[in-house]
Formats: structure tokens, C-alpha cells, sequence
């Protein structure tokens, strides 16, 4: 199955206490490096791309294999708990980064159940550490993915080394503090590092801190390419766009028609739309040396819903080259997810328990929220699409459960030592106001 890439930012907070397992290669630096911001300044030679130079092992697509699966299917929750209408998108390649940093700070039994869902059975959190670290360096390499990880936790917290060692090894993680009891001043942090790494994309996040939470951990992915063969603009005309409950839109409608990849099944129709990367010459004239991503389109037939195929749908499907007229509406919108309820109803549940699954320092620690807010762009040019998804640790502070205690009336009051429980001194206070010299 090939996944669209977004841009994700995942917000949790972690030790590193991850599922068993042999590391295959591990180098982590001699001290972690404290930055106060969190912010990667990452700098792109757009001129100089390279081809996706990307061999993963079998046991590489393996892990690819089953988180794209779980996406799926996350995605069709998703989509039919939305409302009639409504915009869905996910970012699947984003969120299995995420997932996997989280996974390096859960109890071994959590991990496991979380890691034979996304990856399969039997994986590790090292091994899917080293093909995380593996991957990145060949996406960004391209020059179309951006990507930045920090972590952020409560000033004086403590954090275990361990687990800012692994994060910085194979994620580049940055790592700064925040006083997360000033929460909108924490907030608005976050918000900005995900606008510098979204290339200002998406600021606003649905990022509900409270004084209770304790750390945050980031990942930002971007990613930004341009069609290998582009809609001409003067080709785009004003068309009609049919909704599902049958009411309809005025849209730029692209059109480009070119031999392209297509398949599908009696439910739908899937065409391929690639991506490709450019060199430019010194006289100036770009060519494209390489398409390492592509854009998928799944139209359902006439009989078919869009919820109706989604768990149909093979993006890996059975295709021949073919000429088609693309017909493509431009589109441009932001949405926002919340994947903690669904991710339970896919069976990750011991992640997500009041207490003990994660291993911060303290029993009392548990995943407050997963959210997920997306920018998506489509024009004649190209793509760019960018996500913000946040997972919040909280410690349990037990105020919603508090006993109301009102002395609003006569009392009785004693005093006591706390070791022989001799009462010290015994009362009855009847009347406020009354004094005596």
C-alpha cells in the first residue's frame, strides 16, 4: 500500500522504556544536548535534489505493510464518524513516526499490543528506530519532506537520559523546557514550532494543555513536490462537483491528459498522479531526474459511496499504464482529528491506561489526547499538505473526584502529636465572631 506523506507533530511525553528487543545499530552521543527553543533550523539546497535512494529489508516493507493497513483503517473510522459533508485526512506515514517515539517510552506488555498493530508481531522498538532513522535520511534527501522532532517537558521535571538519548539518536530530537502551568504561554511554543516547521502552515493547533501536563514530544514532517507532469492552467475551467447528498459546487476543475497508472475494481476507479523532483541546469532549464511520490485518486462508481470503498480500497492494485483525461478539482483545506478513541477501537488499549503504561517516573501518569490537525493544498503545480498530530501525558491530579468539605457550621477541632496520638488540645467551635481576652 503506498501512503501519502503530510506533515505530522506528535505532543506526548515519554521515558524510554520501550518493548524488548536487540538494537541493530545504536550510537547515542556521549551527553544529550539541551536547547532551550526546540527549534531545528533545517536548510534545504532545493537545487541539488536526489532520487529516493531507499532499500528497506523485507522485514522494513513488513512494518510499512501493516502500519498502512492500520491507517486504513483509522481512516475509515474516522471518515464515518465525520459529519455528513465533512473533510477527513490523516497523515499515516507522519503518525507511525509518532507512534514509534512513543513506543520507546511504554511499558513492555503496552508496547507490544501497540506494535503488532502498527508494524506486526514480533517487532521491536529498536528495529523500528533504526528503519524510522533510515527512512527520514532518504525522504529528506529529496528535498521535498521536512522533518523535526523536539521534546519538551515541565521545568523541573526530571526526564530519564535514557530516553532523551534515543530520541536524539535516531529522531534528531531537539529538547527544551516549557512551565506548562502557564498553558496558553506553553501553547502558544508549540503552535509557533509547528508554524516553523510546517512552513507556516498550520499554527493553530487543537492542543488542550492543562497545568497537569508534563512534557510534550514533537514530530513535524512537511512535505511540498511538484507534479512531474503539471496541470496547465489555462486548461482549468469552472466545472460542477456533486456532493453526496446531491447538491453541488462550482469548482476549478484541472485537466491534464497523459499516460498514466490505472486500475480498480467494480467499486471504484484509481489513478496514479506522480510527483517528480527537479534539477535545474546552469542555463536554467529544470528536468525531472526522479518521481519518488505519487498522489493516488480512488473515484468511487456511480453505486458506491466514498465511506463505501474506503475499506476496499488496494493502493497497491493490480495496474497498467494507460492514457486517461484527469479531471481534478483544485482544493485547498484544513481539518482536525481526534485518534485516541479510534486508535482504542482498533485494539492499542493498554497505552491508554489511567496508570503504569508509561514510564515518566511516576505511577500516576496517563495519554490525556491524541489530536491530528491537517493543511491540504492541490493546485495546477503541484501539492503541499502539512499535519499537527498532538498526544498529551497528563499526571492525575484527582480534583474531578474531590470531597466538598464546607465548614459552614459548628465544629469540633482537635490537636494531636503524630506519633503517640496524644491530644493536645480538643474544641467545639459554635460561634465565629465570639472572643475572649
Amino acid at each position: 500500500m503506498k501512503k501519502t506523506i503530510f506533515t505530522l507533530t506528535l505532543l506526548t511525553t515519554l521515558l524510554f522504556c520501550g518493548c524488548e528487543g536487540t538494537l541493530e545499530t545504536k550510537t547515542p552521543p556521549e551527553e544529550p544536548i539541551i536547547r532551550g527553543t526546540g527549534i531545528v533550523d533545517r536548510v534545504f539546497d532545493r537545487q541539488n535534489p536526489a532520487p529516493l535512494h531507499l532499500a528497506p529489508s523485507q522485514n522494513q516493507m513488513a512494518y510499512s505493510q501493516m502500519g498502512a493497513d492500520f491507517a486504513q483503517k483509522l481512516f475509515g473510522k474516522l471518515c464515518l464518524a465525520a459529519e455528513p459533508g465533512e473533510n477527513v485526512c490523516i497523515s499515516p506515514l507522519s503518525l507511525e513516526i509518532a507512534l514509534g517515539m512513543l513506543a520507546n517510552g511504554v511499558e513492555t506488555s503496552a508496547c507490544t499490543e501497540m506494535l503488532d498493530i502498527i508494524a506486526g508481531r514480533g517487532v521491536t522498538t529498536d528495529s523500528l528506530n533504526v528503519w524510522y532513522f533510515k527512512l527520514r535520511s532518504a525522504l529528506e534527501a529529496t528535498n521535498c519532506v521536512r522533518l523535526a522532532n523536539a521534546l519538551w517537558t515541565q521545568v523541573g521535571y526530571p526526564i530519564n537520559p535514557d530516553f532523551i538519548a534515543v530520541n536524539q539518536t535516531y529522531y534528531d530530537a531537539e529538547v527544551g523546557n516549557l512551565d506548562f502551568t502557564k498553558t496558553q504561554q506553553a501553547a502558544d511554543s508549540i503552535c509557533q514550532w509547528a508554524y516553523d516547521h510546517t512552513y507556516g502552515n498550520i499554527r493553530d493547533l487543537n492542543l488542550p494543555i492543562t497545568q497537569q501536563t508534563i512534557a510534550v514530544l514533537a514530530n513535524a514532517t512537511w512535505f511540498g513536490a511538484n507534479w512531474a507532469y503539471p496541470f496547465e492552467e489555462g486548461a482549468t475551467t469552472k466545472e460542477t462537483f456533486t456532493l453526496t447528498d446531491g447538491t453541488t459546487q462550482t469548482v476549478d476543475m484541472m485537466n491534464r491528459t497523459e499516460s498514466f497508472m490505472w486500475g480498480g475494481s467494480r467499486a471504484y476507479s484509481l489513478v496514479e498522479l506522480p510527483f517528480g523532483v527537479y534539477e535545474k541546469e546552469e542555463s536554467g532549464a529544470e528536468w525531472c531526474v526522479d518521481t519518488p511520490y505519487s498522489m493516488l485518486v480512488a473515484l468511487p462508481d456511480s453505486q458506491w459511496s466514498v465511506n463505501d470503498i474506503i475499506p476496499l480500497i488496494d493502493w497497491d492494485f493490480a495496474k497498467e499504464r494507460c492514457e486517461v483525461n484527469v479531471h481534478l478539482p483544485k482544493f485547498d483545506f484544513k481539518t482536525t482529528n481526534e485518534l485516541k478513541e479510534p486508535m482504542k477501537s482498533l485494539g492499542i488499549e493498554k497505552v491508554f491506561a489511567p496508570y503504569g503504561a508509561l514510564t515518566i517516573g511516576g505511577p500516576d501518569l496517563f495519554i490525556k489526547f491524541i489530536n491530528q490537525d491537517v493543511s491540504v493544498r492541490i493546485d495546477e503545480a503541484g501539492a503541499e499538505m502539512a499535519a499537527v498530530t498532538t498526544i498529551g501525558v497528563e499526571w492525575e491530579s484527582f480534583g474531578g473526584n474531590a470531597i466538598d468539605f464546607n465548614v459552614n457550621r459548628p465544629f469540633v477541632f482537635a490537636v494531636r502529636d503524630n506519633v503517640s496520638h496524644n491530644i493536645l488540645f480538643i474544641g467545639k467551635v459554635e460561634n465565629i465572631e465570639e472572643t475572649k481576652n
